[in-house]
């Protein structure tokens, strides 16, 4: 099994490559859990960005700013940690039914 087989491949192949990643009974419950990931990190952004403008247009104090930037962190590890997830799940997918 090559290591990275999965990111090797075209764009084309990587979509059909989790469309059948999906199929599958583990697949179709991590999906769940993926779209849940993606929701979470994009509020934790907007959430974060919302609060940075807040606090410039209140002037309120600067625990506000160490606020947003822990959500932007959360939320910046949600969507690379998705990813990587998915690519290690697809590549092990891929290694297993060739």
């Amino acid at each position: 099994m090559e290591k990275n087989k999965y990111q090797k491949l075209t764009k084309e192949k990587k979509a059909q490559a989790r469309a059948r990643y999906y199929k599958t009974p583990a697949g179709s419950a991590n999906k769940i859990r993926f779209t849940r990931l993606l929701i979470c990190g994009i509020l934790c952004l907007v959430y974060s960005l919302f609060l940075v403008i807040w606090t410039l247009i209140k002037k309120e104090n600067f625990w506000n700013y160490i606020l947003a930037g822990t959500m932007f962190i959360f939320g910046l590890i949600f969507l690379v940690g998705r990813g990587k997830i998915i690519s290690r799940n697809v590549n092990n997918y891929l290694g297993k039914n060739k």
